[in-house]
């Protein structure tokens, strides 16, 4: 409500909020039932706030700041030192040289307890539940710090069996009834085009153009070019390319290393790949200044970027999959 009456608008308001824009409909809606008045006029253009909404503003916005005062207090609880820094990242993040860095921190700051969790959102950390986390997407809420971690690349990968039994695609074309394996989780960023250089390939509308021009290079008919796609989760979609089930398509390659390494997954259509993931560490803004969340967060991002370039690097070279 206090959003809405700077912004007087509800898309505007969610960007602010770093919410959905139907679940910050389902928000106001819930809140206008649960007081049982109409708080906005839907048919201002501008959205406006209703009579009522703007008595009840000034005592909203008290609320606002008491909230946040209240939420200060938890955060130097948080901050007390018996309790571990909680750190999430995606479950195919959590590799050897993670597990390194982490060590090395405690190390040379003894006293500090890290414990990593995964699968959570920035949404998860405005809630508490972790106090920093690695995500490949750019949070728009206000009540957090978003720290620029660098970008990384990946390539298709699929099983020996799977390449035996359904064939090795050399080009967009030998798709044809292929399965490509992608992901999919809350706010994470779908991948529904392959990138080639300067060209790009749209995997809904099965067009071929080239980097920010609009003339279709090609147009393939769904009859003569049909992919099955499967979207999981993060673990789901590494059992699924174990089990030959299709091609990965978005696995960062760190995480596959092992696997790569071994031979039990092999690099597919090399030349493609999807976008590449822009990462962000993020924390709450509210977190004190020098506290041991601040100085974790931007050691980790110094890291990361120096150390995540080197290694999609390196395991391309490794695998003679062509740089992008």
């Amino acid at each position: 409500m206090e959003s809405l009456s700077r912004t007087s608008s509800v898309t505007q308001t969610s960007i602010e909020l770093g919410l959905s824009l139907s679940n910050t409909s389902k928000l106001l809606s819930k809140l206008e039932i649960e007081l049982g008045l109409k708080l906005v006029d839907r048919l201002s253009r501008p959205v406006a706030l209703t009579e009522e909404a703007r008595q009840l503003l000034p005592t909203a916005i008290q609320l606002i700041e008491s909230t946040d005062r209240l939420e200060q207090e938890v955060n130097n609880l948080q901050e007390a030192p018996d309790r571990p820094l909680i750190f999430s990242l995606a479950t195919t993040s959590v590799s050897s040289h993670v597990l390194k860095f982490i060590e090395e921190y405690k190390t040379n700051n003894p006293g500090v307890d890290i414990e990593i969790r995964t699968g959570l959102n920035h949404e998860d950390l405005l809630n508490g539940k972790t106090d920093i986390s690695v995500v490949s997407y750019f949070p728009s809420s206000p009540k957090l710090v978003k720290l620029s971690a660098g970008i990384c690349y990946n390539f298709m990968v699929a099983t020996p069996k799977y390449i035996k039994e359904n064939g090795f695609p050399k080009s967009i074309e030998d798709l044809d009834g292929h399965v490509l394996i992608l992901r999919k989780k809350d706010f994470y960023p779908e991948c529904r085009k392959l990138f080639n250089k300067d060209l790009v390939f749209d995997l809904d509308s099965l067009t071929l153009k080239r980097t920010g021009e609009e003339q279709v290079l090609k147009q393939f008919s769904p009859d003569k070019l049909k992919i099955k796609r499967i979207y999981s989760s993060d673990y789901s979609s590494f059992a699924s390319v174990l089990d030959s089930a299709g091609i990965a398509v978005d696995i960062p390659v760190s995480f596959l290393e092992e696997k790569l390494n071994n031979g039990e997954l092999i690099p597919v259509l090399t030349d493609w790949h999807r976008a590449p993931w822009k990462k962000n560490i993020v924390y709450r803004s509210s977190i004190k200044q020098n506290s041991q969340i601040e100085k974790f967060a931007h050691w980790y991002r110094e890291i990361e970027l120096v150390d995540a370039e080197k290694r999609w690097k390196s395991i391309f070279k490794k695998f003679s999959v062509p740089l992008p």
